[in-house]
């Protein structure tokens, strides 16, 4: 079983500034972000609000949350940066299990509700709350216990998000002032999100699993059809795992006329090492 599971994990980012000291990790934060394709972690330090190191771990055919848990042990005995004591810790957990709730709807008694209605619960979950900034709204979400238990027992003061919260908090807070309509897609190895926001408000958010380019398209064309959104006219805005060289890009550019990266937010500063990261990639891990 160790064999299989160290067979599906792939290290394929670290990056350590050389300022980055395991013995001062209590003067640091990190971020984690836990999801079905890869976890991926972040290290800031808290005083100069500059982010340090990075390790990114991507699962290969894992096609079931139930088996993260297990994944999440193999990835701490090979991480350079999870195997110690930070001052807080934000847990982005990346998942469908969610859904959005406006405020003057919501009942805390009623949370597991709200989410079984648009989500297939296991029955061994937590429902987490929370609160979207810049819209009045909530997001409820599916926590596995045993992913909570793991990640509690590694860390103290763990804030757990939905990714799609910051992503939302995130766009709606770049484009405050745009008073068109703004398209987005959140690009992931299995999912895309979609997003549309126009004038502070959120129109639209869905996620889609895709396993092939033709996929995506088929998925994006026909949520613009719905939308009443033209190709032709509607700039497209990219996010996460894309670059211009990827066979999805490439096929977007033939249906969308123009299409944009957008970038995160330069709320924080990054070492030389990080700093080549492409601005639009990690864009939930990173402003959280």
């Amino acid at each position: 079983m160790v064999t299989e599971l160290k067979n599906k994990i792939s290290l394929t980012k670290t990056i350590i500034d050389e300022s980055y000291d395991p013995l001062q990790c209590k003067e640091y934060s990190m971020n984690i972000q836990i999801g079905k394709d890869d976890i991926i972690v972040a290290v800031k330090e808290i005083a100069k609000n500059k982010f340090i190191a990075m390790e990114q771990f991507q699962f290969v055919h894992n096609f079931n949350f139930a088996l993260i848990n297990s994944l999440l042990e193999e990835v701490i005995g090979m991480s350079k940066l999870i195997p110690h004591k930070y001052r807080s810790v934000n847990c982005l957990i990346v998942s469908h299990l969610s859904t959005i709730v406006p405020n003057s709807l919501f009942d805390e008694d009623r949370k597991k509700a709200f989410l079984k209605f648009n989500t297939d619960l296991q029955g061994d979950e937590l429902v987490v709350v929370n609160d979207i900034k810049n819209l009045n709204a909530k997001n409820i979400f599916a926590l596995p216990f045993s992913v909570k238990s793991k990640v509690d027992f590694l860390f103290n003061n763990v804030n757990y998000i939905h990714f799609s919260t910051v992503l939302i908090e995130n766009l709606l807070l770049n484009n405050k002032n745009q008073n068109t309509k703004m398209v987005f897609i959140h690009v992931q190895n299995s999912h895309f999100e979609l997003i549309v926001i126009e004038s502070n408000n959120l129109l639209f958010y869905n996620s889609f699993n895709y396993q092939s380019s033709e996929d995506l398209i088929y998925y994006l064309l026909f949520a613009f059809e719905q939308l009443k959104l033209n190709p032709e006219k509607n700039e497209l805005h990219l996010l996460g795992e894309i670059e211009k060289n990827d066979p999805i890009y490439s096929l977007i550019n033939k249906y969308v006329r123009t299409i944009k990266f957008s970038e995160r937010n330069d709320g924080s500063d990054y070492s030389y090492q990080l700093q080549n990261l492409s601005k639009h990639i990690h864009f939930t891990l990173l402003n959280a």
